[in-house]
C-alpha cells in the first residue's frame, strides 16, 4: 500500500473507555468508545485537530457500528485534507481559500489507477468529502477562536446552507451543511437496479463449485437466503443473531428480528420481518449442524451469538466480507456488471411495492405516495419491513416498482404462496448440491422432509390470509 493510500486512522479496541471528565472527587470519568477512529499524521504522530473533530462527532452520537460507521466515513474524508496539508507543511488553521480550491481540484481530477480514462470519484463523492472537510475546518477555527475562519467573507470562503424536507407525515427535518464555490455540481444519481432472479440462481449454482469447505458452502447458501428473503442491508445481515433465528422458528407465523442500523444518534432499533417456515427451517439446519461445529472447534464452545460466522476463526462475519463474497460469487457465475448485497434489498422492496400496487390497484406514483402518507397500517407495514425512517428515501423504490409493474404482472404472481414455492425450490437446489458433494442420502432426505413440511405449512397460511395485507 502506498503512502498516499495508507489509512490515517485506526479504530479503538473493543471495550475501550475514553476519558470524559473529572468529577468533584477528582476521579476520572470515562465513556465507552469502542470502534472510535483515532487519527494520525502521515508520519504516525497524533493529529490533535482531527481527533478533536472526531470527538465532536462522537458527542453528537454519530454511528460507530460496523467498524466505525459514520465517524469512520468522516475520518476517511478529512484524511485526504490532512495529507494535502502535510505535503505542503501547512497547519489546517493556516489553510487559505486558494489552497482549499486546489485541494478540491485535485480530488476532482484524480484518475482511477486501474481504469484508464475514468475519474477516481464522482462529483457527488467530491462534494461529500469537501463538505466534511469544511466542517472540520470550521471546528479548527472555533478551537483557535478565529471568528469567521470558515465564512462567506472568511479565510475559507464557504457558506452554511439548509435543506428542509418531510421526514414523516407532520414531521420536518432540516439538514445543515457547508458549501463552497469550488465544489462541483452534483452528478446525476445512478439508479442501482434490483438484482435479477436469474442472476440469483446463477450465484446459487456457483456456490457449490467454488466453496472449498462444507461450512463455507452452507454459510454462503444461508447468506444468500437472508439477502434474498429479507430487505436487509449488509450490516444488518451481519448482525442477525442465532437467538433471533431460533425465536422465529418457535413462532406460529415466523418473524425474524433484524437490527435497523441507519438511525440518527447512533442508536440501534429492531424490526420484525415475516419469513416462511421453509426458510427458517433452512436457517436452523445451518445453525444446528455447521455453525455449531465451527463454534465447538474454533471457540471451544464460547458462542458470541452472531449467526453468520467466519469458518477459519469462528468470529462474526463482517459486512465487508459479505460484499466481497457476493462479488466473488458473481464473478464465478459469469455475471457481467455490478452485483452487490444492496441490490438484493432493492429487489425485495421493489417486489413488495409491485405486490402492493397490484393488491391496492394503485394507478400512479402520486397515489402511492399519498397512501404512504395517509394510510397508517400501510405506512407502518412498509416502514416495519424496510427499516426506512424517512418516507422520502422510498421514492427510488416507488419509481422502480412502477417502471417494472407491467413486466412483473406478466412474469410473477407475487402472492405469498408463490414466494414460498420460489424460496423452497432454492433450498431444494442447495440440498441436491450438498448430496452431490459429500453428504449421505439419509441426512439430506431428513432435511428435505423438514423443508417440505414447512412449505406445506406456508401454503396453508398463505391460503388463510390471501385476502389480507
Amino acid at each position: 500500500m502506498s503512502a498516499r493510500e495508507h489509512q490515517l486512522y485506526a479504530l479503538s479496541r473493543k471495550g475501550y473507555e475514553a476519558p470524559f471528565c473529572v468529577d468533584l472527587d477528582g476521579k476520572l470519568q470515562t465513556r465507552s468508545a469502542s470502534d472510535l477512529p483515532l487519527l494520525q499524521w502521515p508520519d504516525g504522530s497524533w493529529c490533535h485537530p482531527a481527533n478533536r473533530f472526531i470527538w465532536e462527532l462522537f458527542e453528537k452520537g454519530l454511528s460507530r457500528r460496523n467498524r466505525g460507521g459514520s465517524i469512520a466515513v468522516a475520518s476517511a474524508h478529512i484524511s485526504r485534507l490532512l495529507r494535502y496539508c502535510w505535503k505542503r507543511r501547512t497547519d489546517p488553521i493556516e489553510l487559505t481559500d486558494n489552497q482549499f480550491r486546489e485541494f478540491v481540484g485535485e480530488l476532482n481530477d484524480e484518475m482511477h489507477p486501474e481504469r484508464p480514462g475514468q475519474r477516481m470519484r464522482t462529483s457527488n463523492a467530491v462534494i461529500a468529502i469537501g463538505r466534511t472537510c469544511l466542517s472540520f475546518l470550521d471546528s479548527v477555527g472555533q478551537y483557535h477562536c478565529a471568528a469567521g475562519f470558515v465564512d462567506p467573507h472568511g479565510q475559507i470562503r464557504a457558506t452554511k446552507e439548509e435543506h428542509t424536507f418531510v421526514d414523516k407525515p407532520g414531521q420536518k427535518r432540516t439538514v445543515v451543511f457547508w458549501n463552497h464555490p469550488a465544489l462541483p455540481g452534483p452528478s446525476t444519481m445512478k439508479k442501482r437496479l434490483p438484482i435479477a432472479t436469474a442472476n440469483i440462481e446463477r450465484i446459487r449454482d456457483a456456490i457449490a463449485r467454488v466453496s472449498p469447505t462444507q461450512h463455507q458452502r452452507l454459510r454462503r447458501y444461508v447468506m444468500l437466503k437472508l439477502l434474498e428473503v429479507t430487505p436487509s442491508r449488509r450490516g444488518e445481515v451481519a448482525l442477525i443473531t442465532l437467538k433471533s433465528v431460533l425465536d422465529a422458528s418457535r413462532m406460529p407465523m415466523p418473524m425474524l428480528e433484524v437490527p435497523t442500523i441507519k438511525k440518527r444518534g447512533g442508536q440501534t432499533e429492531y424490526r420484525f420481518i415475516p419469513i416462511s417456515r421453509a426458510d427458517i427451517r433452512f436457517l436452523c439446519q445451518y445453525a444446528e449442524i455447521h455453525r455449531r461445529g465451527v463454534i465447538r472447534r474454533k471457540l471451544k464452545g464460547h458462542d458470541h451469538g452472531v449467526f453468520l460466522l467466519n469458518g477459519r476463526t469462528g468470529e462474526p462475519l463482517r459486512p465487508n466480507t459479505i460484499t466481497q463474497e457476493i462479488k466473488h460469487l458473481a464473478k464465478a457465475a459469469g455475471i457481467i456488471g455490478v452485483a452487490c448485497p444492496h441490490m438484493f434489498r432493492h429487489r425485495f422492496i421493489t417486489r413488495l411495492f409491485v405486490a402492493l400496487i397490484e393488491q391496492y390497484q394503485i394507478e400512479n406514483v402520486d397515489s402511492f405516495r399519498r397512501m404512504l402518507m395517509e394510510g397508517e397500517e400501510f405506512k407502518r407495514k412498509v416502514a416495519e419491513w424496510t427499516g426506512h425512517s424517512s418516507l422520502a428515501s422510498l421514492d427510488v423504490y416507488i419509481h422502480l416498482a412502477f417502471d417494472e409493474v407491467g413486466s412483473y404482472k406478466k412474469v410473477y404472481n407475487l402472492s405469498a404462496a408463490n414466494l414460498a414455492i420460489d424460496s423452497f425450490l432454492g433450498s431444494m437446489k442447495v440440498e441436491i448440491a450438498q448430496f452431490e458433494k459429500d453428504e449421505s442420502w439419509t441426512e439430506s432426505s431428513h432435511r428435505l422432509l423438514a423443508l417440505a413440511e414447512a412449505l406445506k405449512a406456508d401454503l396453508v397460511a398463505a391460503k388463510a390470509v390471501e385476502n389480507t395485507f
